[in-house]
């Protein structure tokens, strides 16, 4: 525990909670893939311990007690439980190659691992909510199950400083954030543009596409709205807690 002598033990329980509310939330809108995947964060005030959910629990049950405190070397500093060797060392290169990268969530989400099998990929200029990633979206290759450390640091390698989504592809999707929440509202609306760019494709229609300035100017007014993702997620917060309101459920 030496690791985490100098984290206050309420800041960490704060962010082991907002993180298994995360997962919770994930099962809620079905971005779950059984008990895989995995959504890490940086442990608040350092860069070389994360929080990992640890393997076993379905996403719609897990609970800060769930969620371990792991180093660069993957001791469990903190935590009972193991993880998963793909989760570490997926999280790990995405923590190590970019600090500012505080939470990082990795799903299979339907909609937006479809897109991952396609040519064409996500498209940014297609519906407003896609306008929030134009400019931020990366793509990786797929390159098998994640077994060694040389693939997870391939994930690390395309996480530049502007990048939020990662297109893994053949694979799945992930999301980075500067915090919970942040993360969790770029999860949420990046699976629901994947969604309807689905939809429209499905029509057989030409689709409407937007030009770059529109795109660019719509991802600026996207980020100006990114201190409401707090309330955003204090609502999923609240459902998957059960704590929601009659009148507001």
């Amino acid at each position: 525990m030496s690791a985490t002598t100098s984290i206050s033990s309420d800041v960490v329980l704060t962010a082991k909670r907002q993180l298994a509310a995360a997962f919770r939330a994930a099962a809620y809108h079905g971005f779950n893939e059984g008990i895989d995947n995995h959504f890490s964060l940086a442990v608040p005030g350092h860069d070389d311990l994360f929080l990992l959910n640890r393997y076993g629990p379905h996403w719609s049950e897990i609970a800060e007690h769930d969620i371990l405190t792991i180093d660069f070397d993957g001791r469990v500093v903190d935590g009972e439980g193991e993880w998963e060797t793909s989760a570490f060392l997926i999280h790990r290169g995405c923590h190590q190659a970019r600090p500012s990268a505080r939470a990082v969530f990795h799903t299979h989400m339907p909609y937006a691992t479809a897109l991952s099998m396609t040519v064409g990929g996500f498209d940014t200029k297609l519906s407003q909510n896609a306008m929030l990633f134009h400019g931020r979206v990366a793509h990786l290759p797929y390159g098998g199950l994640v077994d060694a450390a040389e693939e997870g640091c391939r994930f690390g390698e395309v996480i530049g400083d502007e990048i939020t989504v990662v297109m893994l592809e053949n694979h799945g999707v992930m999301v980075i954030g500067v915090d919970v929440a942040d993360a969790w509202q770029k999860l949420y609306f990046f699976e629901r543009a994947s969604q309807m760019q689905v939809l429209a494709q499905s029509t057989g229609q030409p689709l409407i596409r937007v030009s770059d300035a529109i795109a660019d100017h719509t991802a600026a007014q996207w980020l100006k709205e990114a201190p409401k993702a707090a309330t955003q997620f204090e609502a999923v917060q609240r459902v998957v807690d059960g704590t929601a309101s009659p009148l507001h459920a």
